[in-house]
């Protein structure tokens, strides 16, 4: 690991040390204080922090912070840069002398309650807004004279300025999307602009403001979560939602022609069509990587370390159609490039601007169908990869789980992700199944018939998962059951061969005995990561909770996202206890004896 201090990342591993450290994981929307007001607040990460501190954990893990579009999804923002005010302290804001008072503060907890029904309550965005637009408008000589706000406007003017005209002309549009705006601001016609601006000179003011104070709360957070030695680490998101000021101000750098997604896996049949035009790389290089260097360059004031989304898509990128009917998915794309020689060249060379124009350790995303391009290149610039449990397996021999000694070296090892069920659920339901609608596709592909099958096959279910039946117990007897040659069935039998037995593999691997009870299993989980070689080891903090029984009974089968899907259960899982309750619970101080016990 020492080679470390040789790579591109060298500098970053000095600052933070090669040394084995545990984190936690968890989206601010998920947690909450007695003092959030629908959700939690920037300023809830400090008792985030020592929760982490109490633990034993020096690592801190958020998804992206930034301002979303109604689906609230972190990763299809309006901007790559604003933050979103929905994560404003209001029990912390000050200007002027001004506070907001605990009568305030109690009206909207009882308005707006966080974590009710395991949910956080977005509708508090609106009304964050409204009453600092009224404080806005109450100190606005005061904020016209404000340095340090017009300091904070003329550092961020390669951002802020096209948002902000961004925010008004959405405003103005009744929230619409900008290509759906007369075509003299969708093509930002340079008289309209002005015009716009001079007309709305206050309104724009505001959402410059909005921002200053975002800035503010999250740099003072950053500041104190330093002082306890704990490492904020942040989210990039490769792509930018269609409807964004990115793309409405720096088109040439994206091509609308094309949606990114994923091509069709185990995981999600038809594929994903995410609705993110894909980036324009020869323009972005022809402007010198000006746009990645500059949204690096932003995140560097609030984190130590940041998490690159989907890093594959820096070498290669799933492409849709943009007119591909959309019940179609992810299903008929290609990757662009389509020459595979271009995707070292591209994504080192993307990648090595980004290790060079950033203060933070860069870490990277890398689950899935990852070419070895990619792996090589995160190893050649010293970027962290991802080791995830339930994914390690001997794909190439037995299926058998992967010892966590034999994880790499410079990985981030856990047991689930925010796209994933909690580990506990999977643990319990998932293993040993395969979805009824990947059955089906793989059967349709090769002209058969799968719900002929499907009771020859699998035990009776009545939800989307299908679980072996035992005395489908070898590969020869599946094929006769099919009666199809084997080289027909291929993909059948490469699934049959992932899942069949998976539990049994499992706790084989985990150590899991029959009389072992839910917390006991967990709890071999969670060791089974901290001890792998990994330099660091990052779990979801929804994982650890499930330490109590308590809390796992009414969390386990929630989730934070199901990829491939839409509605108000993505991007709203919320702890129903407050921040002040989970610190003082028990299992914070057996995490603490897991991670010293493991060496982190």
């Amino acid at each position: 690991m020492q080679k470390l201090f040789n790579t591109a990342s060298g500098e970053k591993w000095e600052r933070i040390g090669i040394k084995k450290r545990a984190g936690i994981l968890i989206p601010l929307f998920s947690i909450h204080s007695e003092h959030s007001t629908g959700i939690g607040d920037f300023f809830d990460l400090k008792l985030m922090a020592q929760l982490c501190n109490k633990s034993g954990c020096s690592i801190l893990q958020i998804l992206p912070l930034n301002f979303t579009g109604s689906d609230n999804c972190p990763y299809n923002a309006i901007s790559s840069f604003a933050i979103d005010p929905v994560y404003i302290s209001l029990k912390n804001f000050e200007y002027n002398g001004f506070q907001f008072s605990e009568n305030i503060i109690k009206s909207f907890q009882k308005d707006f309650p966080a974590g009710k029904n395991y949910r956080c309550n977005y509708e508090i965005r609106e009304k964050k807004i409204s009453i600092l637009n009224k404080i806005f408008k109450k100190y606005y000589d005061d904020i016209c004279s404000d340095s340090k706000f017009f300091s904070f406007v003329k550092n961020n003017k390669y951002w802020l300025d096209d948002f902000s005209i961004f925010r008004v002309l959405k405003k103005i549009h009744y929230g619409s999307a900008w290509y759906d705006w007369e075509n003299c601001f969708a093509n930002r016609d340079t008289g309209k602009l002005t015009e716009i601006s001079n007309l709305y000179e206050k309104d724009i003011l505001f959402e410059k403001w909005i921002q200053f104070v975002c800035f503010n709360q999250l740099c003072s957070v950053k500041k104190y979560i330093e002082t306890m030695g704990i490492l904020l680490m942040g989210d990039m998101p490769v792509l930018a939602s269609r409807d964004s000021a990115d793309v409405w101000s720096k088109r040439e750098f994206f091509n609308l022609e094309f949606s990114a997604g994923a091509p069709p896996d185990m995981y999600c049949v038809y594929g994903q069509r995410w609705g993110m035009p894909v980036q324009n790389w020869d323009n972005v290089e022809t402007n010198g990587f000006k746009y990645i260097k500059e949204k690096l360059k932003y995140l560097d004031n609030f984190f130590h370390m940041i998490r690159i989304d989907h890093v594959v898509g820096l070498f290669r990128i799933w492409a849709i159609p943009a007119n591909e009917p959309e019940e179609n998915h992810g299903m008929n794309g290609f990757f662009m490039p389509s020459d595979t020689s271009l995707w070292k060249k591209q994504g080192h060379q993307i990648l090595s601007i980004m290790v060079t124009n950033t203060n933070c350790l860069l870490c990277a995303e890398d689950l899935g169908i990852i070419p070895p391009e990619c792996t090589e290149t995160l190893q050649e610039l010293g970027i962290c990869g991802y080791e995830v449990q339930r994914w390690k397996k001997h794909y190439e021999t037995d299926y058998s789980f992967i010892p966590s000694e034999q994880y790499r070296q410079l990985a981030i090892s856990g047991l689930s992700t925010h796209d994933t069920s909690f580990w506990l659920f999977w643990f319990k339901h998932e293993t040993g199944t395969i979805e009824k609608e990947l059955f089906f596709q793989k059967c349709k592909t090769i002209d058969i018939d799968g719900q002929k099958f499907v009771n020859l096959l699998f035990e009776p279910v009545e939800n989307e998962r299908l679980k072996w039946r035992s005395s489908v117990d070898s590969e020869e007897k599946l094929i006769q059951i099919f009666g199809k040659p084997r080289e027909k069935l291929l993909d059948i039998i490469n699934i049959y061969r992932d899942t069949f037995d998976e539990k049994e593999k499992l706790k084989k691997s985990l150590g899991i005995e029959d009389y072992d009870n839910e917390s006991v299993w967990i709890k071999k989980a969670i060791n089974f990561v901290l001890r792998s070689v990994s330099i660091f080891s990052i779990n979801l903090f929804c994982d650890l909770a499930c330490l109590d029984s308590d809390i796992s009974r009414e969390i386990y089968n929630l989730r934070i996202n199901k990829p491939g899907t839409t509605g108000n259960l993505n991007w709203t899982f919320a702890f129903q206890q407050p921040l002040e309750d989970l610190i003082e619970r028990k299992f914070i101080d057996e995490i603490k004896e897991m991670v010293k016990n493991c060496g982190r």
